[in-house]
């Protein structure tokens, strides 16, 4: 049976006798792999809804993200269920011999798509950050990024579709069973395709990204941004733009911790073969191998535990849940508290006058998200327009008096 890290190209073979378990270490296993399937499925399809269905959601950065969910969401439907149930239950290819090339080939697709994903994002933070004052990417360049980023993907690994065939192999029980192999016409192309497979998947992406947040970390926290100012307004955006750092920079190292031991083990059994002789080997791959899958269901827990848009989000999709804590004024991936707009000091050429305007956006039990989201939309049309007078200033806080901020820097994310 091919045991291929990341899809994953390499061709690191063991037989069937080496990852035989009894049946109770299936039944966990089963348990393990099962649970990070669902959990990424679910969570990634999530942070895709939230992204495409609320307009505000819809921002550069937020649409890499979904790129990166959708990468994530293959990784679980298809790297995950086939690799799992060929190599670790019935030890053969019961999947038929088109499907062999197919779900090889994904498989890589999918790594590639999450390493380059993640290579784009960190390139967008790094000229947005490093070059404030040059012209932040467009959402259709973005699209033509995430264009190329599935070319590329969808190139690079090609090579494992053409040479992965099903082939008849004696089992160590004396029964000939087919196995998914990539069929080399010699070793030395196998071993070269590997290594160039696994620098692009996973050592030059991890080399960029250390170097992106490196430079980006040193200037956010250590120097003042290139032409950032030292008011109020330009220190809340600053702030801002370390929440939106700090995620990806934990979505990063969640990546390279989760991917680091299985290549780790590939490049020791590919220099030294005799590494697969080792008695502990089975479990020790196996470790590796549900770690490195479950790097596709922990980023959903991030965007959830650091940004508070995506964590409302979470909350209003599973609000039927008895366990989520949910109010009726929690709607969508925005701030859910009430919302009251103060006008101060609107002069007008004849005279002075306070006036105080309240725009409340708290829900109904019975009103939609949709709804929600046309009154947040009709405060900042009715605020814009009234701003029009001298010496006006946007608030967004709360009616018990506490915080308020400036409502064009609401926004933390």
């Amino acid at each position: 049976t091919m045991l291929n890290s990341s899809a994953y190209g390499n061709g690191t073979e063991l037989s069937a006798e080496d990852f035989s378990m009894p049946t109770y270490a299936q039944v966990v296993m089963i348990l393990m792999y099962t649970t990070i399937t669902v959990l990424a499925v679910g969570g990634n399809s999530i942070v895709v809804y939230i992204v495409l269905a609320y307009q505000r959601m819809r921002t550069v950065t937020n649409y890499f993200i979904v790129n990166l969910s959708l990468s994530d969401i293959i990784m679980s439907c298809i790297c995950i269920p086939f690799t799992f149930i060929a190599n670790m239950l019935v030890h053969y290819w019961p999947f038929g011999a088109i499907m062999c090339p197919l779900v090889t080939y994904a498989q890589a697709v999918a790594v590639f798509l999450s390493a380059f994903t993640l290579v784009a994002i960190s390139l967008d933070r790094y000229v947005a950050i490093i070059y404030p004052l040059r012209p932040r990417m467009t959402t259709n360049q973005a699209a033509l990024s995430i264009f190329l980023i599935w070319f590329l993907s969808l190139a690079v690994p090609l090579p494992i579709a053409i040479v992965s065939k099903v082939q008849p192999a004696l089992q160590p029980t004396g029964v000939v069973r087919d196995e998914c192999r990539e069929n080399w016409p010699k070793a030395e192309q196998r071993y070269v395709f590997s290594v160039v497979i696994m620098v692009l998947q996973y050592f030059l992406p991890l080399f960029v990204l250390l170097f992106t947040y490196t430079r980006i970390a040193i200037v956010i926290w250590v120097k003042r941004t290139p032409g950032e100012a030292e008011n109020n307004r330009d220190q809340r955006m600053a702030a801002s733009k370390r929440k939106m750092v700090k995620m990806m920079i934990t979505v990063v190292i969640i990546y390279a911790l989760c991917w680091l031991p299985l290549h780790t083990v590939t490049i020791a059994g590919d220099l030294h073969p005799a590494v697969y002789e080792f008695r502990y080997i089975q479990v020790v791959w196996i470790a590796c191998h549900w770690l490195a899958m479950s790097n596709s269901c922990y980023n959903p827990m991030v965007y959830c535990w650091m940004n508070s848009k995506y964590r409302n989000g979470f909350r209003y999709v599973l609000r039927c849940c008895p366990f989520i804590s949910y109010k009726e004024d929690d709607h969508g991936p925005y701030q859910m508290k009430r919302i009251n707009t103060y006008i101060s000091t609107m002069r007008s050429s004849t005279h002075d006058r306070k006036v105080m305007t309240t725009f409340s956006a708290s829900p109904s039990p019975k009103r939609s998200k949709d709804k929600f989201e046309t009154t947040i939309c009709k405060e900042e049309i009715a605020l814009n327009h009234m701003s029009n007078g001298t010496n006006s200033t946007q608030w967004d806080g709360n009616i018990d008096g506490s915080e308020r901020v400036p409502l064009a820097e609401h926004n933390d994310a």
